[in-house]
């Protein structure tokens, strides 16, 4: 990360600005007012390894399962699944470049990107940030229409592929700011030569207020309202269940309540820490408008350096953890996966004979175990099939 606020999304330089405006220095008779580091040292790249290669191992893994999934089993490509395969590829694609740019901003001293990637880079993330949080969004809505809303306002497949499309097209287009007011610049000082990626300060501080707007603020609310939704009519259904005396489904609403916690809560901790930081570089820009050579020194460590990294690397978090969230948890998912060829091969020549000697054992004495609850249910209870039918299929959506 550059001494003069230069980051990832954000690579601007708040003093260099003031101070090119002023015109008429002369850079090659001044110091650089910075230390001149260059690059860290190794412990900083073993610090790097060590905290985002785990997060970015088990999100890819999870992410390309996910997608491998739908990829192979045709039956399980329906609305949600085919929104949770979209979220999966853009997660993916920002596990595989984000680190690698907040690794180049936080290692170097001088941005190493040249131009094109001073224009480029910022956009692309910012696209791929904003395709898997309407992904996100739009996965909730189809969550509320399935369980609270009549059948007609559900998402068909039409309608989800259509959804994909947008929430490329609109990433896209919220992220060209990014290369119309991005700027890559040199400046040869007496003993340093620097290079930048310069934001038009005016414009995009501003800006930065759309983007944490779609990123952070109005999918917590569409969660927050939609699942808030889908309790209440749970809650409903339960008083129903237990008038009709089928309390083995009263544990229901509780794994639903748990699921919505989990979501939300997730949501919340990997992205208002990235609001933080918006806020707080808003206030930094303002606070530097004296426009003197003594403004260029470092003002990018401390906490502002700490939220830069911190709200970072959630993200990143939050890209590794949906697919756990809204895979791992889908039944669906499941089954899928343990059809497919990859799955068989996971399975070890060990656990092959284990299984073989467990269904041995079942068979000779004379019953399935893995289906004697749901017999002795049917024998207690021969309707409760019917009546359970419909709240089940909430289950595999939740």
């Amino acid at each position: 990360m550059n001494d003069t606020y230069d980051d990832d999304y954000d690579g601007f330089n708040i003093s260099g600005q003031d101070i090119e405006y002023m015109g008429g220095i002369d850079y090659q008779s001044e110091v650089f007012p910075n230390t001149i580091w260059y690059t860290k040292g190794p412990h900083e790249l073993i610090i790097f390894l060590a905290t985002f290669l785990p997060v970015v191992s088990i999100g890819l893994t999870g992410n390309i399962l996910v997608i491998y999934v739908l990829a192979t089993d045709r039956h399980c490509r329906n609305p949600t699944n085919l929104l949770i395969g979209n979220m999966a590829v853009a997660d993916m694609f920002s596990l595989v470049l984000h680190p690698w740019v907040i690794f180049v901003y936080n290692y170097f001293q001088n941005y190493q990107l040249g131009p094109v990637g001073c224009k480029g880079e910022g956009a692309l993330e910012c696209t791929i940030l904003i395709a898997s949080v309407i992904s996100m969004s739009a996965i909730t809505y189809d969550r509320l229409t399935a369980i609270v809303l009549p059948n007609e306002t559900r998402i068909n497949k039409s309608r989800a592929k259509v959804i994909m499309a947008l929430t490329w097209l609109i990433g896209l287009t919220l992220s060209i700011p990014l290369i119309i007011y991005r700027t890559y610049k040199e400046r040869i000082w007496l003993n340093f030569d620097e290079k930048y990626c310069n934001e038009h300060i005016i414009v995009t501080n501003m800006y930065w207020f759309v983007i944490i707007t779609v990123l952070v603020l109005i999918p917590l609310t569409i969660q927050i309202i939609c699942y808030t939704s889908i309790f209440i009519k749970l809650n409903k259904y339960e008083k129903i269940i237990a008038k009709s005396f089928q309390f083995h489904q009263l544990g229901y609403k509780r794994s639903a309540a748990k699921m919505i916690f989990i979501v939300i809560v997730t949501f919340m901790v990997c992205r208002i820490p990235y609001m933080a930081y918006i806020f707080y570089r808003h206030r930094q820009v303002k606070g530097s408008s004296s426009g003197t050579i003594s403004d260029v020194k470092n003002q990018a460590n401390g906490l502002y350096h700490t939220l830069w990294y911190a709200s970072k690397y959630l993200l990143i978090a939050n890209a590794a953890v949906n697919p756990l969230i809204y895979g791992v948890t889908n039944l669906a998912f499941r089954n899928a996966f343990r059809r497919t060829r990859l799955f068989k091969c996971l399975l070890s020549e060990r656990a092959k004979t284990f299984q073989k000697k467990q269904k041995s054992a079942r068979i000779h004495n004379g019953v399935k175990t893995g289906n004697i609850f749901h017999i002795l249910r049917k024998r207690r209870n021969p309707d409760a099939s019917k009546i359970v039918a419909h709240p089940q299929s909430y289950q595999t959506k939740l």
